[in-house]
């Protein structure tokens, strides 16, 4: 059986009720299947007839296609074979194609007849489009492909939209100043909405639905302006307070006063403003080309192109079998708009952060640069210090060391009691204690005790030649406190500075040095004489030895405690960590 397009039906104006006319009734007036009804009621409806010649009944599977149908009831020979109905309230799907599988039984060799109940809307308008009889299987294939195109498609359309409308409403409540990803949110989430219209099934048709499919419509574009002016960077505060208070008015009217000029009023105002908007950002483009302008005005005029096909195909003008329309797919363009502009927002941050981390690099190299001018001045200083230091360390070993050796040495000599051979003992002594100097350039040992112990085989024969005994009460298997090799060297000074002040003012019998481990990892260490005693308050700031010896005692760190008195002076360091104020001085 080949295809057969239903294109002419006799219009029953006269005929009411649930059941189609009879089989022999006709009419003189024809429809293409598109109705008006004037001054319609609630309800009304006209019969349409379609009358199909068949040379022989199908013997294969047959099939009626509807492309389009406001809300119909369809009979083939009499007898109904769909609708449009959810139980017996009949139900609008206006989008939706019909798609019924015939019987073979209902057809007849000769003339049949296809009766359709057809219900208007609140302005008497009916449509019923592109009816065709034919195979199955070819038909199914055509209701598939309208369906997806004018169902599906919308209906992932609206997904998509609201996936992306969604976030960038959010980001826009996070960042106000990025008004584009508001109004394009709210255009996504709005263009969902109308979609709805298309593929949702309505109990009636009212004036409520049809408010659903043009308010949302009105909002979306309105939004879609804004959405362009603000990636133009422009905005008119007090033209878009305007449109958005007419917007309000038209809502207003359209939801309370049932004129359908009010809905074209709507969309010629709409559309003015809409070509507005093209030559406005053709206008910006060409001032400041960027890519995401191009894309903008190529969406502007896909979208107008796009209504204008769908305001053509509703009036009538543009005929299409399918009755596909377009303007729910124009947002997945603006989608693409809005993708671009993510784009180039981030290259241009990813642009802005390289220039920034060169610039940041440059001052980082520059601030190195004066740190290490810095740094070498400071250590330039240092090494002059370490320098001045060196030098005040050798003045006061010499005069602690080599120099108390000579003096001792001298009053020897002068006191007789040294012969020739003695002197020259005497001198070699000198000349290891001048060893001693140089040695004390070098890196000095860390072991306090040891040091002592070779300090004690130097004097002990020379304090002999001069009748000064040595009281020595160190243990020769003590534990040495730890210290660094200065600060033992600062300690053997000190022990020989006071050796030395002995053996120059006080004239003992007896010289004593005491050491001694303290809890808690302290220590003292003690050099005393029987001779004549002093007053260290008398001195004053005078005695560069005195003084020294302080100043090395700070150093290890000790307290450096003088007691003097008729039966003697004693010279005293007590390591800073057992220092006792109380202890007598």
């Amino acid at each position: 059986m080949p295809r057969i397009a239903v294109r002419e039906f006799e219009v029953f104006s006269d005929h009411s009720g649930t059941q189609p006319p009879p089989a022999d009734a006709s009419s003189l007036q024809r429809s293409d299947g598109n109705i008006l009804v004037p001054q319609p009621a609630e309800g009304a409806h006209r019969w349409l007839r379609a009358r199909v010649q068949l040379d022989a009944v199908p013997d294969s599977a047959v099939a009626l296609f509807v492309s389009s149908a406001n809300r119909a009831r369809v009979f083939v020979n009499g007898v109904q074979v769909g609708n449009t109905s959810v139980s017996n309230a009949e139900s609008f799907g206006w989008n939706h194609p019909l798609f019924y599988s015939i019987p073979t039984a209902l057809l007849k060799h000769g003339e049949n007849t296809i009766d359709v109940r057809l219900s208007v809307n609140r302005f008497g308008k009916g449509v019923v489009n592109g009816m065709s009889l034919g195979p199955h299987a070819e038909l199914q294939k055509q209701y598939d492909h309208v369906l997806f195109w004018r169902v599906t498609g919308p209906q992932i359309t609206s997904l998509v939209t609201l996936l992306l409308g969604f976030p960038a409403l959010l980001y826009w409540l996070r960042r106000r100043q990025d008004a584009a990803y508001g109004w394009f949110g709210l255009a996504c989430v709005l263009a969902s909405v109308r979609n709805g219209h298309l593929f949702i099934v309505a109990p009636s048709l009212s004036g409520w639905y049809e408010a659903w499919a043009s308010v949302p419509l009105h909002w979306m574009l309105i939004s879609l302006i804004f959405f362009s002016f603000r990636l133009c960077r422009r905005s008119f505060p007090r033209a878009e307070r305007a449109l958005l208070l007419a917007s309000v008015a038209w809502t207003i009217v359209v939801l309370t006063v049932p004129f359908p000029q009010v809905f074209g009023l709507g969309y010629v105002w709409l559309t003015a403003l809409w070509i507005a908007t093209i030559g406005f950002v053709a206008l910006q483009y060409r001032r400041t080309p960027r890519l995401e302008l191009v894309l903008l005005l190529f969406a502007l005029l896909v979208a107008q192109a796009f209504g204008a096909m769908d305001l053509l195909l509703q009036l009538g003008i543009r005929q299409s079998e399918a009755r596909i329309y377009l303007t729910p797919y124009s947002m997945v363009v603006f989608s693409l708009v809005m993708g671009a502009n993510l784009v180039d927002a981030f290259a241009r941050a990813r642009t802005q952060q390289e220039r920034i981390n060169e610039e940041l690099d440059a001052r980082l190299a520059e601030r190195e640069r004066e740190i290490a001018v810095e740094h070498a001045r400071v250590l330039e200083l240092q090494r002059e210090r370490v320098a001045a230091e060196e030098r005040e360390r050798i003045v006061r070993d010499i005069h602690d060391g080599l120099g108390s050796q000579l003096i001792s040495s001298i009053l020897l000599v002068e006191a007789g009691t040294l012969a020739g051979p003695a002197v020259a003992g005497v001198l070699r002594e000198c000349v290891d204690d001048l060893r001693l100097a140089i040695d004390s350039l070098k890196p000095a040992g860390n072991e306090l005790l040891l040091v002592l112990g070779n300090f004690r085989y130097r004097m002990e024969p020379r304090l002999a030649h001069a009748g000064v005994r040595l009281d020595w009460r160190i243990a020769a298997d003590g534990d040495s406190p730890r210290l660094s090799s200065d600060q033992v060297l600062h300690a053997l000074r000190i022990v020989q500075e006071a050796f030395t002040n002995a053996l120059k003012h006080a004239q003992p019998r007896c010289l004593s040095v005491h050491f001694e481990n303290l809890p808690g990892g302290g220590w003292t260490l003690a050099v005393g004489d029987d001779g004549e005693g002093f007053d260290p308050a008398a001195l004053g700031g005078r005695g560069d030895g005195l003084r020294n010896m302080r100043s090395r005692a700070a150093q290890i760190p000790a307290v450096l405690k003088i007691d003097s008195g008729p039966r003697g002076t004693t010279v005293r360091m007590l390591s800073a960590m057992n220092e006792n104020p109380s202890q007598p001085s």
